[in-house]
């Protein structure tokens, strides 16, 4: 081959490969109908919401009430039973509003009170769990410690100083001839004897 033909074919090689353009990764957007509304897979079914969770089956009764506008009613909740809720009937509280108090006769634990929470409604009941006293603890007990018997040694508290008992008062009798006296009168003074000498 001649050489000019070979230039002129290198040179267009050449320029073609230079105006060639670089790859353009292509947008998401391009392929979307193809996920969401594709010809060869069925459409997923639609997503079923669940009924939605009543908070009401959150809380326990604690105590209801009478009272001259209804009920007053103390509801808890369970999973922190320190806070307490209390509810009166023309006054809803935290979003709680009672609804009716249904007593069963012979039965005070039986008592049950219908709630309602915005578009919920629910009933709250008595938990035993919930009503049990708890003893205080191990420290707390032995602070409240009620005193012992007079002139026994009390245990000691830790982080307290023990306390001094106080000595019991005796008080002698009045002598024989004297009479006690009624009023605010005062008392003559008790003489000594008289030592003698000799």
């Amino acid at each position: 081959m001649k050489p000019a033909p070979r230039i002129i074919l290198s040179l267009l090689v050449l320029t073609g490969w230079a105006a060639a353009e670089v790859p353009e990764t292509p947008a998401v957007t391009k392929y979307r109908n193809l996920w969401t509304d594709s010809p060869f897979t069925s459409k997923p079914p639609p997503v079923e919401s669940g009924p939605a969770e009543n908070p009401i089956g959150d809380y326990a009764l604690l105590g209801v009430s009478p009272i001259p506008s209804g009920y007053r009613v103390t509801i808890v909740e369970k999973k922190n039973p320190e806070e307490r809720i209390v509810l009166e009937s023309d006054k809803p509280k935290e979003g709680f509003k009672i609804l009716a108090v249904i007593r069963k006769a012979g039965d005070p634990l039986g008592t049950t009170v219908r709630l309602a929470t915005g578009a919920m409604t629910g009933t709250v009941a008595f938990e035993d769990k919930l009503l049990e006293i708890k003893a205080p603890p191990p420290q707390q007990a032995a602070a409240k410690a009620p005193p012992g018997i007079p002139g026994q040694p009390q245990p000691a508290v830790p982080g307290q100083s023990p306390q001094r008992q106080p000595r019991p008062r005796v008080v002698p009798p009045p002598a024989p001839n004297q009479t006690p006296q009624q009023g605010g009168a005062a008392q003559p003074a008790p003489q000594r004897p008289q030592l003698r000498r000799r």
